[in-house]
């Protein structure tokens, strides 16, 4: 069934344009109107009232999909979110998922009773270009760059190893995540450029249920002395099953996170983090949002990329002298 979109793009208006033509708006060039016309004929294009509303940007909502597992990195990112929106006059709609398939439902669902969908994430090309990957400064159609999570776990590893260590243990969502696939290759990378083979037995895969991830880990009894983590919540979770096996942080095990939450500092001992430039994505993001409300379905990006800062706290023992 074509979209609104698919009449914008064959038509080589934007999708405002396309609305105010359907709906009798004044304003539109002549040219502009003939082409939209010939489009929605071409196309067989019948818009309902939800996509009526969504072109002519008088939806009053911001959606946001968020994976379940990530709730306490959506206590960061959330009211802030939500304060921008409100100062765009509208409203965030929230949803949680567990998987793709209940993320690409969602999406859809919400792409048609609001404005954006912000989610987390690279978005599949079929998705409608008022989907916004969240760290990434582009919307569908236009390549541009984001927060990259290999460069950060190079980072980390370039820190620990600083510190002497030498056997480091990577604690992951799953396989199929692409923050995921990013720390693996930003790790592998390291290991390969300090000559340091790498172990499958080092790699942990959370999988939604970190506990038994990290006790498989601490059960192997394969040498580590050093673990990154993508979220503190993560991190505080090693930091709890460490202690319970007796496993001094960081004397014996020290650990770094991808994130630097408020969580980060409450933690005992405080974690050292490549901090989740949160604030920084978040802006690009609302003026991604701003350019769909004002009609441009193309976001142009400054050719800037964003990079985490190391904060360093007590998490992470200098063993060069042990």
């Amino acid at each position: 069934m074509p979209t609104i979109d698919d009449v914008a793009k064959l038509a080589n208006v934007s999708r405002a344009t396309v609305s105010r033509v359907l709906t009798g708006t004044r304003g539109v060039r002549d040219d502009s109107r003939e082409a939209v016309l010939k489009a929605v004929e071409v196309l067989d294009y019948r818009p309902s009232f939800a996509a009526q509303t969504l072109a002519s940007n008088t939806s009053s909502y911001i959606g946001m999909v968020l994976p379940a597992h990530e709730a306490s990195f959506s206590a960061t990112l959330l009211p802030r979110l939500s304060l921008a929106v409100k100062s765009l006059n509208k409203s965030l709609l929230i949803q949680y998922v567990n998987d793709a398939v209940e993320q690409k439902t969602a999406i859809q669902n919400l792409q048609h009773q609001c404005a954006a969908v912000v989610t987390l994430g690279n978005i599949s090309s079929e998705m409608s270009s008022n989907v916004i990957a969240f760290d990434e400064f582009s919307t569908k159609g236009n390549l541009g760059l984001g927060y990259n999570y290999a460069f950060a776990t190079e980072s980390a590893c370039r820190y620990v190893l600083g510190k002497g260590h030498r056997n480091i243990a990577l604690l992951v969502d799953n396989e199929d995540d692409t923050a995921s696939k990013q720390m693996l290759e930003g790790y592998r990378s390291v290991l390969q450029n300090y000559s340091l083979p790498f172990n499958r037995q080092l790699l942990v895969m959370a999988n939604s249920d970190i506990e038994q991830a990290l006790l498989k880990l601490i059960n192997s009894f394969t040498n580590y002395t050093a673990i990154i983590a993508k979220r503190d919540s993560y991190a505080a979770e090693a930091m709890r099953l460490l202690r319970e096996f007796n496993i001094a942080v960081p004397q014996e095990v020290s650990i770094i996170s991808l994130e630097d939450s408020p969580l980060a500092s409450l933690l005992y001992p405080p974690l050292t983090c490549i901090a989740y430039p949160v604030d920084e994505l978040l802006e690009r993001c609302i003026q991604r949002i701003r350019a769909l409300i004002d009609g441009h379905a193309q976001f142009i990006n400054e050719n800037k990329s964003v990079t985490g800062r190391l904060v360093a706290r007590a998490s992470v023992a200098n063993i060069n002298n042990s």
